[in-house]
């Protein structure tokens, strides 16, 4: 049987062609080997916030960065957005992305808060509107944990607002924190039959009044105290007004129910011994809602180390309404706040307690 090649081929013929084939292809597949397609790069979302990961800047075309950060919705991605759009100049973006932070429907921790307020108020400097970014600002200090945040926005670190007195210390009169005193509002008298002796405190509860109050007059703020003792007395049953301090935009401290009553601030038996605290606005989010003024908070941290310090309780007694029953108070904007502060007055416990151990050996 003989082999039928097509007309003017042999086997050689045929043999040669099949190797320049052969050859055409590996040559073509070694120059797609040396030049590989460009693959984009693979840009993750941050995973922590803070000032490295959000604040730096951009290693790659920002626009690139950008529109990649937009398939994920975590919140160190927003806030990466936000500052890639304050960078790109897109300035009413930056303010849009930062408040889906601060008021969507997750709850950003203090840490969170601080970072989309300081881009907000840098955002806003950049459209001359002075006002709403001193506001931010403002709030930013008063939440920053991060040290390189601090340090950019000014804010001098939370521990020096504390006071340095040891909690062991001989207890200073607090009438040196410059309280107003209860006639400095005029007040009505109170009705000693709905009034309980205080005893020796053991505890302290911080407030918020409810009403967004800005006004930092000292007759306004007279007058808002006094408006709450008249809501608790005709309104509540009180025999007075609730709580034994209150604290203005402007961090006096005005003193509320004398001490040596009981306060009406948490219910029933949970205000024995619990000194009430109530720092004046609402502290909700929303627009309804404000966040504490550097001067209250700074106040509010003055007025609990004196307390602690006159009464002997520790930091791990210092309450919010909102830990004794189902209620917002003293809302989400003081919350991280008194958590803070709680944290600081603890670790300077224990670094005493170090402290005292190391002397003892």
């Amino acid at each position: 049987m003989s082999t039928l090649w097509p007309r003017g081929l042999g086997p050689r013929s045929v043999f040669s062609a099949t190797s320049t084939a052969l050859w055409l292809a590996v040559a073509f597949c070694g120059s797609c080997a040396s030049a590989p397609p460009r693959v984009a790069p693979v840009i993750a979302p941050p995973i922590g916030v803070t000032a490295e990961s959000i604040l730096s800047e951009p290693t790659i075309d920002p626009l690139v960065e950008l529109e990649a950060l937009r398939k994920s919705d975590s919140t160190a991605a927003m806030l990466r957005r936000s500052f890639l759009e304050l960078r790109l100049g897109h300035y009413e973006a930056a303010i849009d992305t930062a408040a889906e932070v601060v008021y969507g429907n997750a709850k950003p921790t203090a840490n969170e808060e601080a970072f989309a307020r300081y881009l907000r108020a840098e955002a806003f400097d950049q459209l001359g509107k002075q006002d709403r970014a001193q506001q931010d600002r403002e709030r930013a200090r008063v939440l920053a944990m991060d040290s390189e945040l601090q340090r950019r926005l000014g804010a001098v670190p939370k521990t020096s607002h504390v006071d340095p007195t040891p909690v062991s210390a001989p207890s200073p009169d607090v009438q040196a924190l410059q309280v107003m005193p209860r006639s400095a509002w005029s007040p009505r008298p109170p009705d000693r039959n709905h009034l309980e002796a205080m005893g020796t405190p053991k505890r302290l509860t911080v407030h918020h009044s409810a009403m967004y109050f800005r006004d930092t007059k000292q007759t306004a703020c007279a007058a808002q105290v006094a408006r709450i003792q008249k809501d608790h007395m005709e309104n509540r049953g009180y025999g007075d007004i609730g709580y034994h301090f209150l604290i203005d935009p402007s961090g006096r401290i005005w003193e509320g129910r004398e001490m040596r009553w009981q306060g009406a601030h948490c219910g029933d038996t949970n205000n024995i011994q619990n000194i009430g605290v109530c720092v004046l606005g609402n502290f909700l989010r929303g627009r309804e809602g404000q966040g504490p003024t550097a001067a209250q908070v700074e106040s509010l941290q003055r007025l609990v180390v004196s307390l602690m310090n006159r009464y002997r309780f520790g930091p791990d007694s210092i309450r919010c309404h909102s830990d004794f029953k189902a209620t917002e108070c003293p809302g989400p904007l003081m919350e991280p706040v008194v958590a803070q502060l709680v944290r600081t007055l603890q670790q300077q416990a224990g670094g005493r307690i170090a402290a005292a151990a190391a002397a003892g050996h």
